[in-house]
């Protein structure tokens, strides 16, 4: 059956030869094709190299400096039928890396590890208050199925030394979100490692709308007393001193 084996090779050699015209297309062209489906308005500066390995200097969405952004394609997603990607992100004060995949419906976000400065995203993202702390990413998987809803997620988002508030940031202590998925939406359980701020409850979302709130907060007895009566505006507290918060934030 020799003829079945060179048959093979041919394909192997097909598939290589595509593979290699693929991974070197100019990013630019990518992105020319790419921008008009995208969900949200994104522009890209200094946007050099090709599919295969490059780099963006700046990328905004929305108007807003999101930093700079490294990629490296793994032509092992081919097997798979996907674009999968190694992603380094610069934000300011910040460093995330990941994988990326792309298949016909949908995007997944792998392995995702860094750490992003909570004082600098609120400042970027014209926060209309005042952030401190670190926001350390642990997130093994993220993926959505037309950009639409929630597939699949695992991994935990901690708030290191937080504190927050307006106009001087109040202290909560560490925080964290551990993530999952039901029925389309990112599920996250909020707790709290017994800091000034006491925290459980849940946060829901979905691109394109609202982020979700249901939480029960309190104010321990080491918390600031600004932070005891910024609850109380929240609601009345209950004979443990809890309050209960229901909200959407845009």
């Amino acid at each position: 059956m020799s003829w079945l084996k060179g048959r093979r090779l041919v394909l192997l050699a097909v598939a290589i030869l595509l593979a290699t015209l693929i991974g070197n297309l100019p990013a630019q062209l990518v992105w020319r094709q790419v921008q008009p489906h995208l969900p949200a308005d994104v522009e890209l500066d200094g946007l050099t190299g090709t599919l295969w390995r490059g780099s963006v200097a700046r990328m905004q969405v929305e108007g807003i400096d999101q930093g700079a952004l490294d990629w490296r394609w793994k032509p092992a997603g081919l097997l798979t039928a996907e674009l999968e990607l190694d992603l380094s992100w610069r934000p300011r004060d910040g460093q995330v890396d990941a994988v990326l995949r792309l298949g016909a419906s949908a995007v997944s976000l792998e392995n995702v590890r860094g750490r992003l400065s909570a004082a600098s995203m609120a400042q970027v993202n014209k926060a209309p208050f005042v952030l401190q702390g670190d926001w350390l990413l642990d997130i093994p998987q993220l993926t959505l199925e037309h950009l639409r809803e929630v597939t699949a997620a695992s991994g935990r988002i901690a708030w290191q030394d937080a504190a927050g508030g307006l106009p001087n940031p109040l202290a909560l202590g560490n925080l964290a979100a551990d993530l999952g998925a039901d029925n389309g939406w990112l599920v996250m359980q909020l707790t709290d490692a017994g800091g000034p701020l006491g925290l459980s409850g849940s946060a829901r979302w979905q691109p394109a709308k609202p982020l979700k709130l249901d939480t029960r907060l309190q104010a321990r007895a080491d918390a600031e007393r600004d932070l005891a009566a910024g609850l109380q505006l929240l609601g009345r507290a209950d004979p443990q001193g809890w309050v209960r918060w229901r909200a959407q934030l845009q």
